[in-house]
């Protein structure tokens, strides 16, 4: 919380591996400390070390609930958007699709999962496919619009991280 990243990262990876140790790895505290320190991987812009944390944790996780459960969609959204945030699209990507294919399954009209299309056009757009993107973006974004009354304030501010997205897309295209 203070920004001394540089002292707390190897702080995370000490709790993590004696808690792996002490607790297993699929412990409710082991995979908490894992979550924190893929995130704190991404805050501090290592994201090469954040993607397998991530991935590690997301599949321990994966085995807590039942298939096409809108609550792991939630948990992959974030871990992606976490995954946006430090640059690792691919792994981004793969976690949105997931999460995607599981909301327009169960939840096709709430406003999560727009929200989810434009993460999912922002991993895209990361990568610099365009073309691909673009569809997810718009229609990400016009979904969250028609449903911002929807939107807790918790999460407002996705809709201008969304259109922010879209404004990335068509600068870089021109």
């Amino acid at each position: 919380d203070a920004g001394q990243l540089d002292k707390a990262l190897p702080l995370w990876e000490e709790t993590l591996q004696l808690r792996k140790a002490k607790l297993g790895a699929d412990h409710p505290q082991t995979l908490t400390s894992m979550g924190n320190l893929g995130k704190a991987y991404c805050d501090a812009k290592q994201g090469d070390k954040a993607a397998p944390v991530l991935k590690e944790f997301v599949t321990a996780l994966r085995k807590r609930f039942p298939p096409d459960d809108p609550r792991f969609a939630g948990l992959l959204a974030q871990v992606a958007l976490d995954l946006l945030n430090c640059e690792q699209f691919v792994t981004a990507e793969e976690m949105l699709r997931e999460a995607l294919a599981i909301r327009e399954k169960k939840e096709p009209e709430v406003w999560t999962t727009f929200n989810t299309l434009s993460l999912q056009g922002g991993a895209l757009l990361g990568q610099k496919k365009y073309k691909e993107a673009e569809p997810l973006l718009v229609k990400g974004y016009e979904g969250m619009k028609a449903r911002e009354k929807t939107i807790p304030p918790e999460g407002k501010s996705r809709l201008p991280d969304a259109l922010d997205r879209l404004i990335q897309l068509y600068t870089e295209t021109k």
